[in-house]
């Protein structure tokens, strides 16, 4: 689908590992998405490595058939656990707090994480990476009522020995060091895809019942800007 006026951008599934023919533990209820961003500029038949992302999508409702509770599934890695205490009221989705702040307005029992979106610089820019999350939570979010986000600057990570090629690649020294002012930019930013800031908490949610912006409106916002 071309979204930028000279490329169109596409998504790549990674290969994943097996799944069990029968759900035996918490973590069978959990579904790790990763795969790359790829775009291609007119009149190219070959297409670039523009960043990758990573998605989690958390099956509760088949996860209460099989007697497991969300909790457990949540707790399958650090990273999704951290969401618990926001989206879980006695284990159970979805949190008194989460329902008063969609407005009542969640429709489904599963729950979407978008976990990162990573975009090399000469890549990013004209809202790609709404466009990209817009996509994400389009063609995963079935079945789920809520999706959650984490707004937390990457230049701001602790450094992953293991991942520094493509820190470097990634470049995240061009953004500000500043926490409070970086954080605030995303927040901002991903308020525009309808995602709602937790107090007391480092997450946004949006849900599910609500429509996405439209590519076009997307797109026509950074021509009014630009």
């Amino acid at each position: 689908m071309r979204l930028i006026n000279d490329s169109s951008w596409s998504l790549q599934l990674e290969p994943s590992g097996p799944i069990p023919l029968t759900f035996e533990e918490p973590e069978d209820f959990i579904h790790e998405i990763c795969g790359k961003i790829l775009r291609r500029q007119n009149h190219s038949e070959k297409d670039l490595f523009a960043g990758r992302f990573r998605i989690y999508y958390a099956d509760f409702e088949l996860g209460q058939n099989h007697n497991v509770r969300a909790r457990e599934i949540l707790d399958t890695y650090q990273h999704t656990f951290d969401y618990a205490d926001a989206v879980l009221d006695s284990d159970e989705p979805f949190s008194r707090r989460l329902h008063d702040l969609l407005g009542n307005e969640i429709g489904n029992f599963n729950f979407l994480i978008l976990d990162r979106v990573e975009l090399l610089p000469k890549h990013r820019g004209n809202r790609v990476g709404l466009l990209v999350l817009r996509s994400l939570i389009e063609r995963f979010g079935a079945g789920a009522g809520v999706v959650g986000m984490k707004p937390f600057p990457l230049q701001l990570e602790r450094k992953d020995a293991t991942d520094s090629r493509w820190r470097r690649r990634l470049r995240l020294e061009q953004f500000p060091s500043d926490s409070e002012i970086s954080t605030r930019k995303l927040r901002n930013y991903y308020h525009r895809l309808g995602f709602v800031r937790m107090r007391s908490s480092p997450f946004m949610f949006r849900s599910l019942s609500w429509a996405l912006p439209t590519i076009e409106q997307l797109c026509a916002e950074v021509e009014v800007r630009g």
